[in-house]
């Protein structure tokens, strides 16, 4: 910034008096995907889930508006809610919260049943013979 200053190819009449609120900015260039841009995906997603990076950093990197991107991800999924249509994968990060983790107790809870069934059949099978 002070080079474009000091070269005239930025004008801002004020720069010296408000030098530290024109240069409170964060650039964050766009992120290049490697060459494997599933495990880009993931590996961004571990960080986001450790807390290493947030959400609105990993968009801004992507060149997109975090706010943007936000108001349009409530606005699919209420859709979705709306027409009876469900993309997301169960235990998916993309899954609303509590969403996926309510859904895959369900279904663990359902496969140790049937486990406990199947477990007693074999019992009373052995018996038998």
């Amino acid at each position: 910034m002070d080079m474009a200053i000091l070269s005239g190819a930025l004008e801002l009449p004020d720069y010296d008096a408000k030098r530290r609120q024109h240069q409170t900015c964060m650039w964050l260039p766009t992120k290049w995907d490697w060459i494997d841009p599933m495990k880009d995906a993931s590996a961004e997603i571990l960080q986001i889930e450790a807390g290493l990076k947030s959400r609105t950093q990993a968009l801004s990197e992507r060149g997109y508006d975090a706010e943007q991107v936000e108001h349009e991800i409530a606005a699919e999924r209420q859709r979705e809610l709306d027409v009876g249509l469900g993309f997301r994968r169960p235990g998916s990060p993309a899954q609303a919260p509590g969403q996926g983790n309510a859904q895959n107790a369900d279904n663990e809870g359902k496969a140790d049943d049937a486990d406990q069934e199947t477990s007693e059949r074999r019992s009373e099978n052995e018996a038998e013979e």
